[in-house]
């Protein structure tokens, strides 16, 4: 019966600790989701190991080797190449830790290393992991944790992409089953009767069936709507400072686009300078999948295009389109918070002037970044010069293509054909009708941008709706408002055209922004790009020509050369006045952008949705918000550890306190504390039991008899009125020693 009940204690003992692993699992599924964290199968293996470890009871002195020794295998897989048997790594490993515990010293928090941060988490998973074996091992208890995990990832899911639904399941499932088998433990141990198969099956059986039903009902349940706003507008808004705004976004750019729409406020914080002859659209990325409410786009299926010698070998259009080099320099502003590159369309050389890192471009996106683990620290590339080169566009030639001919398109670019089913018929009516006369593709997409071009819409950024569950953001653009700003212009397009049978997609970037003079040798000029400029447009996909840019917003001029041949052609006068028309073309765009330079931002007013506005994190704030969540869990570790360990450090803090001390009430005093600390250590008086009898108890633990004497001498300050200072005062070495007793 003995082995059988030590067997059932051990099977109950991994349970807990299964159970427990499976909680703080919990903790790290969502980090992938609002961090750049990578590798989070590295930290589920070390706290499994840790978890292992502690319950098979292996020696701290091969505990900790080998602790230690799978993080630093995890840092050098995920940071160094190389054999993980070499000393010149680890070099490197103290040298970068060296540099940023000088980072913490001065209070430059974010300039530490990804490295670092990582070393960090896996210590305070170590520390999570020793303190949930004390919660549970030892004091039995579970709630605390449970409730934490509850809160974090309900706070994750309303705050960030990540869906939630299943994970609550799964905590409710661990965290019930944990609070029930601990509670038994709980009341085997205050009780004092054996375990047995018997009594675990009576209270494991109900304990799952009512968990089960629970999970059940919850989920079988109606879900009815939110009673209270959005909260995420609201910080987002005490979060800029911007309380007048009602809760709208800033302008900017940003990285989700999956729900367009609301009015946005203006920020003319300064994002670039940039020095070049002409002006140009700067793109970040572009998008080809539109859902009926933004736009999303799977970068991980994209390849990676490497960028040789600076060299960006990357085709836009063909080698039949004239195109025109030019050269441009970027300075970023310090605080911008990307580091991707920006860059005209037909870039073909791109060179860093403070840094080397190796550049790539995703082909699904087209957004350029730093790539391997030189680039995962970069904030932002500071200075940078690009060459590219410039099309010239033959309206006559684009004109030959149309839908019906086999020259169209290419089954590559099926993909910007793409339409949600949802989309109404009369989205698709619209394009019709609008391009029912025209027989290429280049009229057809004239003749929808002049539409959105109409004095049917207006450009707007304030009285900008947001569309109602399950409205196509287009639609009610086209049939009902007729009201925005470059998003609604752009999708709006775009849609209109993949509805007649031409392939477009959507790009994101920045407008040229204001002039600001020129270069002292005055070859060039310079332009400011700020917040404002950040804008949308629409690209068009000609084969036999390429990717040719068009303009529907309102207020804004195509920065691309589209020309007819034929003009060209014609000598004389008709030459000089087509040579006016074209200056008088370029200064009316340089006064228009002038007036226009409140831009839009094609992302950030796309958060109006209540989820999608907490998606929008770039890579510097996710940093941020990862070192700032694991310093807050580290922080409440830390308090937790302070709590549950009270027992050992409180004794020095109570003894400094009443050891010195000779008045009438110090006795009392120092006897309370010391029944406090007793409690603290499992022995607690019990109800009904004298001080005799628990000083007996004490000492029967102890194997002394110092409780006892130090009890006697209590009485008589209590019941006899005896001195209580001079009691003290022969009683004081012996209450220190108990109170200090471990």
């Amino acid at each position: 019966m003995m082995r059988s009940g030590g067997q059932y204690r051990r099977l109950g003992l991994l349970l807990f600790y299964v159970l427990t692993f499976l909680l703080l699992w919990e903790w790290l599924r969502p980090l992938q989701y609002f961090t750049d964290t990578g590798h989070t199968y590295f930290f589920i293996f070390f706290i499994a190991l840790v978890f292992s470890l502690t319950f098979f009871r292996v020696p701290w002195f091969i505990r900790f080797p080998l602790s230690l020794g799978f993080i630093l295998f995890a840092l050098h897989w995920i940071f160094y190449d190389g054999s993980v048997f070499s000393a010149s790594w680890l070099a490197l490993l103290l040298q970068d830790i060296s540099q940023n515990l000088s980072y913490i010293f001065s209070g430059m928090w974010r300039d530490m290393s990804p490295l670092f941060r990582t070393l960090l988490f896996y210590v305070l998973l170590w520390l999570l992991v020793y303190l949930l074996h004390y919660w549970v091992i030892y004091q039995r208890r579970i709630l605390f944790f449970f409730i934490m995990t509850v809160v974090y990832i309900t706070v994750i899911d309303t705050f960030t992409p990540f869906d939630a639904s299943y994970a609550i399941v799964r905590i409710v499932l661990f965290g019930f089953l944990l609070l029930g088998m601990l509670y038994l433990e709980r009341m085997r141990e205050g009780e004092g009767f054996k375990s047995s198969k018997k009594l675990f099956a009576k209270w494991f059986a109900p304990l799952v069936l009512m968990t089960a039903a629970a999970i059940f009902i919850g989920a079988a349940a109606p879900k009815t709507d939110p009673v209270w706003p959005d909260p995420v507008p609201f910080i987002k808004t005490a979060a800029n400072g911007d309380f007048a705004s009602s809760g709208n976004s800033k302008v900017g750019y940003g990285t989700n686009d999956e729900s367009l729409g609301g009015p946005f406020s203006e920020d003319d914080s300064w994002v670039f300078t940039w020095q070049g002859k002409e002006r140009s659209y700067f793109r970040a990325e572009t998008k080809s999948h539109y859902t009926g409410r933004g736009w999303i786009e799977d970068e991980k299926a994209g390849t990676s295009i490497q960028l040789k010698d600076d060299q960006l070998d990357y085709k836009w259009y063909e080698e039949s389109v004239r195109t025109e080099t030019r050269k441009v320099i970027i300075d970023m502003e310090p605080s911008y918070r990307y580091n991707h590159v920006l860059y005209p369309i037909g870039t073909t050389k791109i060179t860093l002037n403070n840094f080397f890192a190796p550049l790539h471009m995703n082909s699904n996106t087209e957004k350029i970044v730093p790539a391997g683990k030189t680039g995962t620290d970069i904030q932002n590339l500071e200075s940078y010069s690009l060459s590219y080169e410039s099309p010239v566009f033959d309206v006559d030639e684009l004109k030959k293509i149309s839908i019906d001919s086999e020259e169209a398109w290419s089954k590559s670019h099926e993909k910007y054909l793409q339409l949600p089913d949802s989309l109404p018929e009369r989205v698709r009516k619209l394009a019709r009708d609008l391009t029912k006369d025209q027989d290429n593709m280049y009229d057809k997409a004239k003749a929808i941008e002049d539409y959105l071009g109409s004095s049917d819409f207006s450009y707007d950024t304030k009285d900008v709706a947001v569309p109602k569950k399950n409205q196509d953001y287009v639609d009610q653009f086209l049939f009902e408002t007729k009201v925005g700003y470059c998003d609604n212009f752009s999708t709006a397009m775009i849609v209109l055209l993949r509805s007649a049978g031409v392939p477009a997609r959507w790009v994101k970037g920045y407008t040229s922004g204001d002039f600001a003079g020129t270069t002292a040798d005055r070859k060039r000029n310079i332009y400011e790009v700020t917040n404002n400029n950040a804008h949308s447009w629409v690209e068009v996909y000609f084969k036999g020509q390429g990717w040719v840019t068009f303009e529907p917003t309102k207020g804004f001029v195509n920065p691309e050369q589209l020309i007819e041949q034929s003009d060209s052609q014609q000598g004389g006068a008709a030459a000089g006045q087509k040579e006016e028309e074209q200056k008088n073309a370029a200064d009316q765009r340089q006064q228009t952008e002038k007036k226009q330079n409140n831009g839009e931002k094609p992302e950030a007013e796309a958060k109006r949705n209540a989820q999608a506005d907490s998606t929008a994190e770039s890579q510097g704030d996710n940093s941020f918000l990862w070192f700032g969540a694991a310093g807050f869990i580290l922080l409440l570790a830390a308090a937790a550890c302070l709590y549950y360990t009270r027992a050992n450090w409180m004794p020095a803090i109570v003894t400094a306190r009443l050891k010195n001390r000779r008045d009438d009430t110090v006795f009392f005093k120092a006897y309370e504390e010391l029944l406090r600390q007793l409690k603290r250590k499992g022995m607690k008086k019990q109800e009904g039991q004298t001080l005799r009898e628990f000083a007996k108890a004490v000492d029967e633990r102890f194997q002394n008899t110092d409780m006892t004497s130090l009890t006697l001498r209590y009485e008589r300050a209590l019941y006899r009125k005896e001195n209580a200072a001079e009691l003290w005062n022969d009683s004081a070495e012996l209450w220190e020693n108990l109170i200090k007793r471990r």
